[in-house]
């Protein structure tokens, strides 16, 4: 009978987030909902491939546009004036 090994393991050697190997296991047909799952030999070599040939979900990179956010400023500026200095400042008491 073949070693099976959870999927925790597995992204402890890969060095890579459970919840990433996960959605990898999903991605290619292996259904896998929690980190106890437990993968055989076939498993487990599908998973460090999709790893290794660039598919890697761990090292998503997602290219922002800086230019095009948004930068907004706050016009308006409180200022506090008292007449009476007997009143601490917000606080209705003397």
């Amino acid at each position: 009978m073949s070693e099976k090994k959870p999927i925790h393991l597995i992204s402890k050697d890969l060095g890579i987030d459970v919840k990433k190997v996960i959605r990898a296991c999903n991605e290619i047909g292996i259904y896998a909902k929690g980190a106890s799952k437990r993968l055989d030999s076939k498993e487990e070599e599908k998973i460090k491939t999709y790893f290794n040939t660039g598919k890697n979900v761990a090292n998503e990179v997602i290219d922002i546009n800086i230019d095009s956010l948004k930068t907004t400023t706050n016009q308006n500026e409180f200022t506090i004036k008292s007449t009476n200095n007997k009143y601490f400042p917000n606080r209705l008491i003397k």
